[in-house]
């Protein structure tokens, strides 16, 4: 026997009898029924078989908050599994675990006596349709590690048992249905709040997702601490300058002047390297866009400019760079939750515009940047203690 398991977060057994259908029109079916948990029986050619077990959170969600049922405690396990592999890239796993937690439904699929090419084209096609992954063991069919592995939705490496990836990046979406809180638990605040951005966001022509969930409201959010976001920012300034090419003995003397000491272990590990990859450049030089956030979330800038242009690099790092540490900090100040929560809000649902347009081949409306929007986010996050997260491992799901 063979085996291999699809873990998905969209609900959809029926899918799943469909893509058998497609693929095995001549197949005996045997469907089990059993609500959360159903299995099917593919009877294929002579001597082989495919069972499928199904199985479905009781409650779907994008989190892992609690365990409740068989498949959240299997979910527990697999992020914890996960955390304590090696990585050659570590912002994958980092999403991977974002996505494992988000997995609302198990489909194991057992063949006899192996694998067959009919049976791979039906798992190839599920995890496909379904934006799933797959825990694999290593067979004639999954060649991509020696050991254990997980594959994305292309088939392609997440990672191994020895922290081997061969993709760049993992999307992690979710329904917006299981994180949709009732309405009638939104304040008038945050209902305010979601409907002040929707009439920005069509007067500009950007999509709006009417059922995207409303951001917390002022009562049961907390902003970062004012000591904090200043680290942040000082980090982010080196960070940036280091992206774009400031030779290391100015970085250097930065660092000593103004007292950084608030690298992550990502940015340590940037700062530290005598040369930088071409995605390690581009991943600090956008930097520049967070850091124009905090600035903003301190004060430094009156507005957020219409992210249609990237923020002026010499504004934001003069903001910061010119004046002594003392100075900076003698004249910084938090904005208001309110006002963080409205650009919060409004940068979520254009970053769901930027997601939806990529997932659909189209240009996304308004003319605005999806990678600016993604730092926004990113920032704006980490600054309301989205699930508590520290920078490195801040997720921004639409």
């Amino acid at each position: 026997m063979e085996n291999c398991t699809i873990y998905s977060h969209y609900l959809e057994f029926q899918k799943i009898l469909g893509v058998i259908k497609s693929i095995l029109p001549n197949a005996k079916l045997e469907v089990d029924d059993h609500g959360l948990e159903k299995s099917v029986t593919v009877l294929g050619s002579v001597g082989s078989s495919l069972k499928v077990n199904y199985r479905e959170r009781k409650t779907p969600s994008y989190k892992l908050e609690e365990i409740e049922c068989g498949l959240t405690q299997n979910l527990a396990g697999m992020v914890n599994f996960v955390q304590s592999l090696p990585a050659t890239n570590t912002d994958v796993k980092n999403k991977f675990i974002y996505k494992i937690m988000s997995m609302n439904c198990e489909i194991a699929l057992m063949a006899e006596p192996k694998i067959t090419e009919s049976f791979k084209s039906i798992i190839g096609v599920l995890v496909q349709d379904l934006d799933g992954f797959i825990f694999a063991q290593p067979n004639d069919q999954f060649t991509k590690s020696e050991t254990q592995h997980f594959l994305n939705k292309d088939l392609n490496l997440i990672i191994d048992l020895n922290g081997n990836c061969e993709i760049d990046d993992l999307e992690v979406n979710v329904n917006a249905a299981y994180m949709d809180e009732p309405k009638e638990d939104y304040t008038e605040e945050q209902q305010a709040r979601r409907g002040r951005s929707g009439e920005f966001l069509k007067e500009k022509g950007i999509a709006v997702n009417e059922h995207l969930p409303c951001v917390p409201d002022q009562g049961s959010v907390e902003i970062r601490a004012l000591k904090e976001v200043i680290d942040r920012a000082y980090a982010l300034l080196v960070i940036s300058a280091k992206g774009e090419g400031v030779e290391q003995e100015h970085l250097q003397r930065a660092v000593a002047e103004k007292g950084i000491n608030s690298f992550t272990e990502q940015e340590q590990f940037i700062y530290n390297a005598d040369v930088l990859s071409d995605e390690q450049r581009a991943y600090a030089t956008w930097r520049y866009e967070s850091l124009y956030v905090l600035l903003w979330s301190l004060g430094k800038f009156d507005d957020l400019i219409y992210p249609d242009n990237i923020c002026n690099v010499s504004d934001v790092v003069s903001s910061i760079f010119q004046p002594t540490r003392e100075e900076f900090e003698a004249n910084v100040k938090l904005r208001s939750k309110e006002e963080i929560l409205d650009a919060l809000d409004m940068t979520y649902r254009m970053h769901w515009a930027c997601v939806n347009a990529r997932i659909n081949g189209r240009e996304v409306g308004g003319g605005i940047i999806p990678s600016v929007i993604y730092e926004r986010h990113y920032a704006l996050n980490w600054l309301t203690h989205f699930m508590d997260q520290q920078w490195d491992d801040v997720q921004t799901p639409t």
